[in-house]
């Protein structure tokens, strides 16, 4: 984390220095209290600072503000894939826990088939009514199925 702050204050600074009008004749660096590195024309008030001077420097502010705006773009585009990242893995942790319990359902009704001789199930209707032995090996049909797709 701390190498991407520095690295934007660099590409920060680079843009501030591209961005300068050719007459100015210094530059100053100083750490604030929150340990990020700054770089201004002005001398801030009650701070240590170092004083970096521009020596026959003549700078071209041109494409100073296209770079700085893709530089933007690039940093928020980082922001949106580590906001993607993490919004997947909550998503996956989610999807893992409902499958959990899910397996953990078919493994109940599965043993409930295979352990009850008569099973009820209602109809379209709502009627109850009792399984046969063929519609007792379709549910567990069913039910195997569910827990393959579950179960891992």
């Amino acid at each position: 984390m701390n190498s991407r702050i520095r690295l934007a204050t660099i590409a920060l600074a680079a843009a501030v220095c591209a961005a300068l009008p050719a007459q100015a004749a210094k530059l100053y660096k100083w750490v604030d209290d929150q340990g990020n590195v700054t770089y201004s024309e002005r001398k801030p008030q009650n701070r240590e600072v170092e004083t970096i001077r521009l020596r026959g420097a003549t700078l071209d502010s041109s494409g100073a503000q296209e770079k700085l705006d893709q530089l933007n773009d690039r940093a928020n585009a980082q922001q949106q894939d580590r906001e993607f990242a993490k919004n997947s893995a909550s998503a996956t942790a989610e999807r893992n826990e409902r499958m959990a319990n899910n397996c953990k359902i078919a493994r109940e009704n599965m043993r409930i088939l295979r352990t009850t001789s008569r099973i009820q199930d209602k109809d379209a209707d709502g009627e109850a009514y009792f399984l046969d032995e063929a519609g007792i090996q379709a549910k567990m049909a069913q039910t195997q199925q569910q827990i393959d797709n579950n179960c891992n």
